[in-house]
């Protein structure tokens, strides 16, 4: 039996402005993907996950499967489908990405996800990563730094099905670990430990996906040169100040209020953020958030020197520390 894991993701500064080739900095968190495989003699793939149920297909199901997703793709691009009708079935991008290795895999596939699904902590990409990790040949499995750019090409070509135009940033986290930024494909690791006064909590699941949210903001602010220079500064002073915790907050706070300018902080989110902010803490939400509805996956929030418990009985939710993880994806 193989296995392979894959942790989740935190947005420090930068989401959506990513998109527009603004720099944005993540942390890879420990919340993960794990997946395991048992070969078998038969012809066909199952798959299991801890979130999607199961499903089985026959390898001759499953043959023209690659090519059929990539012209539903395609189709996206020429604005012929919508992102969110790329895939047919939830377990597509499964299949899919089970499919990357050079032969047809016939056996089980097991995953387990302790990420929440829709909550700006990259799942779909740690499910990719996961998958790709059990399926690729021993030797580039070992994930050797030379061998780490091509990797990152592979989960974010497969992720692509999933977000449409999003960016690289969930496909480097997980495939880097630690903390890095990323600039349009260009992943730059950053040698910091974060330490202590970090916690997230999770408002819910959007009710619009990222693709479906991304897609908005690009109706909405393609063409918005200046907003995105603003976001870009921002990243570029949260990088500056990480260890100096008075600029850090004002950094995020700047960030939260372009968020809630290009209008994907829900109402009930923004009066979380208004009181953290009231009590001497910044906040901000960590993923595409949400254009509609009344829950945007996590928030981030910075405030040293504060209890978490004492914080999550005044703000009324379950703040989680935030504990950076150094790995990228691997087997065992």
């Amino acid at each position: 039996m193989l296995s392979a894991k894959a942790p989740g993701k935190l947005i420090l500064s930068g989401e959506h402005s990513v998109v527009y080739g603004a720099p944005a900095i993540a942390v890879a968190v420990n919340h993960y993907v794990t997946a395991t495989f048992s070969p078998s003699d038969t012809d066909t793939l199952i798959i299991t996950s801890s979130v999607l149920g199961q499903s089985r297909r026959t390898l001759v199901q499953l043959e023209h499967l690659v090519a059929h997703l990539d012209q539903r793709f395609e189709r996206f691009l020429l604005g012929e489908l919508a992102v969110q009708d790329v895939l047919q079935t939830p377990h597509d991008l499964l299949y899919y990405t089970a499919l990357q290795s050079d032969s047809l895999p016939s056996g089980t596939v097991t995953i387990h996800s302790d990420i929440p699904t829709g909550a700006g902590m990259g799942s779909s990409a740690a499910v990719i990563a996961a998958l790709l990790q059990l399926f690729q040949s021993s030797s580039c499995a070992q994930q050797r730094d030379d061998k780490k750019p091509e990797f990152f090409q592979k989960v974010k070509y497969c992720e692509r099905l999933q977000h449409g135009r999003g960016s690289a940033i969930d496909a480097a986290a997980v495939t880097y670990g630690g903390v890095l930024k990323v600039q349009a494909d260009k992943v730059t690791p950053l040698p910091l430990e974060l330490g202590d006064g970090w916690y997230h909590f999770h408002t819910g699941t959007p009710c619009c996906s990222t693709g479906e949210t991304v897609a908005a903001v690009r109706a909405k602010f393609s063409h918005r040169t200046d907003l995105w220079q603003q976001f870009a500064k921002i990243t570029q002073a949260f990088e500056a100040n990480i260890k100096q915790p008075s600029r850090l907050g004002s950094a995020m706070r700047a960030n939260h209020q372009l968020l809630q300018e290009i209008g994907v902080v829900p109402a009930p989110v923004s009066a979380l953020i208004a009181q953290i902010e009231s009590m001497g803490g910044a906040a901000k939400i960590c993923g595409a958030g949400a254009h509609q509805g009344e829950t945007a996956g996590q928030v981030l929030v910075y405030f040293p020197e504060q209890n978490s418990e004492t914080l999550s009985a005044q703000l009324g939710v379950c703040l989680t520390p935030l504990q950076q993880q150094l790995n990228g994806a691997h087997r065992g």
